[in-house]
């Protein structure tokens, strides 16, 4: 009788055990209790679960494989060994057990979820889907497999019913922190951030040293010029983002201009992303020195093809890119219906990719296929990204450019396409990347962009018919209580004068408003201009007299779409990138007077002008005559430097050299046979359901 399975009793009291956590008593009993009962494949098993649970692998593989071939038929024995093979990296082995697991009984709920955890990792979502579907509807009062079932439809787009499986599974388990954080992240975007900020606040109450959270909370209370954030993120910077849990990069570019510390905790970022990184391979010895192919294969990788900024700014340089030297491939990820500019785009190109459906490891094999000579991401850490396709080497090099205004921290990227005003001497230190510092702007504009026909008058846009209109499309993140202080003060020197603000939450609007009585100001001289097409946004700024711009954030695609509108931006550079953005464009525009030394000389330049009508027109009038010859809205001849880039850092590669900071030229040479000797120049997981 020694080798059959001890009592039923202790078995029970075994399972409730473990159960409760108590693995390694449980351990400990089943290895006293295999002494009478070889052959218990209840023993084998539960030990092999206990040592899985301490993350002893080999231990609980060997175990689990015994419990196997003493119980072929038991399908959490499987099921478990599954979960083994996960665990050392063994994925095609996981899924063939999950497989035979549910061969076995295809209603195991944790051979469903795990499997399709599994799945979700991989990026087959399509395949992971239909698993956890039939997991919910076996058990509707499941909050883990809710939440992943819903972590699957997160990353498909589905977000409302993503958030309908999240707030059914925060209901059911409260504590379980990471439906919880997704819930947060889904009512912000909804629009709903106070309730977001709330749900932030409540993780925050049982886990007050999550930095994730609290980042995320303090970017969302700035989008509702909340200002409290301001006190209590000096209360926690100098161990934000590095001490526990990494912090959303985007969020923490936005608290403060100190590029040394974003760096710090853009890495950090970085290696939850991108763990492992796959270097580049050498150039083959029987290619060094070999002359530039006749078209460089270039990719440029993005979830925002359709009617979206990114797309507003470069649009022009997909039709400007020479054909004849360059094969321009754009690989889409997004979901997004077709449209006109969709459309534009996948005409302009050699050929447009839609990867959306397909999971990394079968876009890195498409994109290996295709056989780039560079890669480019134009998302970096922002919204519906996909920059972990970088960890794996998509093509000899790979460069960030455009969407994210910083390094993204890894050495997934060679290089980093900047400029000198954005970029300035000293400033690599800052990046991760080498720098590709273009002569006048890095940014891109599109010289086709059309303005409405339709002409603006004050009253069109809510305005007063006299008075000076000071103006700040800016996202309302970007306003802090420094640029805010310095509003105030201009609004009390120009008598009649108003601020124009671009629509935001009504939250952040009566924030805005208490703000500005606080400071002795009347908060309808605060005016907000509601959210119109782009054309339409584009010709209203005629009705202002001056944009002014924020400090930490600078205005980007919002700055250059007011000087294409013929309207001045008055900025002040700090010494991040994003915060020296605004100065690259109004140089490249030929406006280098309306570039602050500080934050005195920016309020005295923009009372100046205030007072001075003449001054004014002058100035308005000097754009006007620049908007058609500066190098900002140059789309060809933008599109040759960057070109030119391109060719310098693939002729080092021709040459075995590594990347290096690299400066395009003003005037780059071009040629169907230009050899490349002649262009060098010295930066929420699944949950596992256990059996």
């Amino acid at each position: 009788m020694q080798d059959l399975n001890p009592p039923l009793e202790q078995q029970q009291q075994l399972a409730t055990a473990f159960d409760r956590g108590d693995y390694a008593k449980v351990a400990s009993a089943c290895a006293a209790l295999l002494s009478s009962h070889k052959r218990s494949g209840f023993l084998w098993s539960t030990l092999g679960k206990c040592h899985l649970k301490a993350k002893n692998l080999d231990e609980a593989a060997t175990c689990l494989n015994k419990a196997c071939e003493l119980n072929p038929k038991d399908p959490s024995v499987f099921s478990s060994l599954g979960d083994v093979h996960r665990a050392q990296g063994q994925t095609d082995n996981a899924l063939a057990l999950y497989r035979k697991a549910l061969s076995l009984d295809d209603n195991d709920l944790s051979a469903l979820n795990n499997m399709a955890n599994t799945l979700t990792d991989l990026g087959r979502l399509t395949e992971a889907e239909p698993l956890l579907e039939k997991a919910a509807k076996l058990a509707p009062q499941s909050p883990v497999i809710l939440f992943n079932y819903s972590t699957v439809l997160l990353r498909d787009g589905r977000m409302e019913q993503a958030k309908a499986l999240l707030e059914q599974a925060t209901e059911l388990a409260p504590e379980l922190s990471s439906a919880q954080y997704n819930l947060a992240q889904l009512q912000s975007l909804d629009g709903n951030k106070q309730a977001a900020i709330k749900r932030f606040e409540k993780i925050l109450e049982a886990s007050p040293g999550d930095d994730r959270v609290r980042a995320d909370k303090l970017h969302v209370q700035a989008h509702l010029n909340d200002w409290t954030w301001v006190e209590e993120y000096q209360q926690v910077r100098r161990q934000l983002g590095l001490t526990s849990k990494a912090c959303s990069a985007f969020a923490c570019l936005t608290f403060e201009d100190n590029p040394d510390l974003l760096r710090l905790r853009t890495q950090a970022y970085a290696n939850t992303l991108l763990p492992k990184v796959t270097p580049a391979k050498p150039l083959p010895d029987d290619l060094l020195g070999t002359d530039r192919p006749d078209r460089l294969r270039i990719g440029y990788f993005s979830s925002d093809y359709h009617d979206h900024a990114t797309m507003h700014l470069m649009a022009g340089l997909f039709e400007a890119h020479d054909q004849n030297r360059f094969n321009i491939i754009a690989y889409s990820y997004d979901p997004a219906p077709e449209d006109a500019m969709r459309r534009r785009v996948s005409q302009a190109v050699t050929s447009f990719k839609d990867i959306s459906q397909l999971s990394d490891a079968e876009a890195t094999k498409q994109v290996v296929a295709d056989g780039l000579h560079i890669a480019i991401d134009l998302k970096g850490f922002t919204g519906n990204n996909r920059t972990t396709l970088f960890a794996n080497r998509l093509a000899p090099l790979h460069m960030s450019y455009l969407g994210f205004p910083g390094t993204l921290g890894s050495t997934a990227i060679d290089y980093f396409i900047g400029d000198h005003v954005t970029c300035p001497a000293g400033s690599e230190r800052y990046f991760e990347e080498h720098l590709m510092r273009l002569p006048h702007s890095y940014q891109v504009n599109d010289d086709k962009r059309p303005l409405s026909g339709q002409q603006y008058t004050r009253k069109d846009c809510g305005l007063p018919s006299t008075g000076f209109v000071f103006c700040s499309f800016n996202s309302s993140y970007k306003i802090t209580p420094t640029e805010f202080d310095i509003w105030m003060r201009l609004l009390d020197q120009v008598e009649g004068s108003v601020l124009w603000l671009l629509e935001c939450s009504d939250s952040s609007k009566e924030n805005l408003r208490r703000e500005a009585a606080e400071r002795g100001q009347d908060p309808d001289r605060l005016i907000f201009a509601p959210r119109v097409s782009q054309e339409k946004h584009l010709a209203r700024h005629r009705a202002a007299d001056l944009f002014l711009d924020t400090f930490v954030v600078n205005a980007h695609t919002t700055a250059s779409d007011a000087l294409w509108a013929g309207l001045p931006v008055l900025t002040l550079p700090g010494r991040q990138f994003a915060s020296r953005v605004g100065a690259s464009l109004v140089s490249a525009v030929g406006l280098p007077e309306m570039i602050a030394k500080s934050a005195a000389e920016y309020e005295a330049r923009a009372l100046e002008l205030a007072n001075d009508p003449d001054a004014l027109a002058a100035l308005r009038s000097k754009l006007q005559r620049n908007r058609r010859s500066a190098p900002l809205f140059d789309t060809r001849g933008f599109t040759r430097r960057l070109e030119q880039g391109f060719d310098m850092a693939y002729g080092r590669y021709l040459q075995g050299l590594p990347p290096t900071h690299l400066e395009v030229a003003a005037h780059p040479v071009t040629g169907p046979k230009m050899p490349h000797t002649a262009l060098v120049t010295p930066s929420v997981e699944p949950t596992v359901l256990a059996p």
